[in-house]
C-alpha cells in the first residue's frame, strides 16, 4: 500500500515538474523573470515552510496529526487559486 501512495505521488509531482519552466516562463515577461521567480519562491518558503515542523509537531503532540496533511492541501490550494491563467496572454516574449 505504501509503495502505491509513493507511486501515486511520485505521478502529480511528475506533472508539474515537467512543465515548471515554460509555467514560469508564461507568468513572468523577461525583464523580470528572475525576480518574478526567486522573489515568490522566496517568500513562499519563508511563510508556510517555515512553520511547517512546527505545524506537524504541534499536530502530533495534540494527537490530531492528520490536521498537518490538511495544512500541506490548503497552502497548494491557495497556491493554485491564486495562479493566473496563462492561455490567453502568455509573456514568453517581450514583445507583447
Amino acid at each position: 500500500m505504501a509503495a502505491a501512495l509513493l507511486i501515486a505521488a511520485l505521478f502529480v509531482v511528475s506533472g508539474y515538474t515537467s512543465i515548471n519552466a515554460v509555467v514560469k516562463a508564461e507568468l513572468f515577461p523577461t525583464e523580470i523573470r528572475a525576480l518574478g521567480v526567486g522573489l515568490p519562491f522566496a517568500l513562499t518558503v519563508a511563510v508556510f515552510g517555515g512553520p511547517a515542523k512546527y505545524a506537524a509537531l504541534f499536530a502530533k503532540a495534540q494527537g490530531v496529526e492528520e490536521w498537518f496533511y490538511w495544512y500541506v492541501t490548503g497552502c497548494a490550494l491557495l497556491v493554485y487559486w491564486r495562479m493566473s491563467e496563462t492561455r490567453t496572454g502568455s509573456r514568453l516574449t517581450a514583445d507583447e
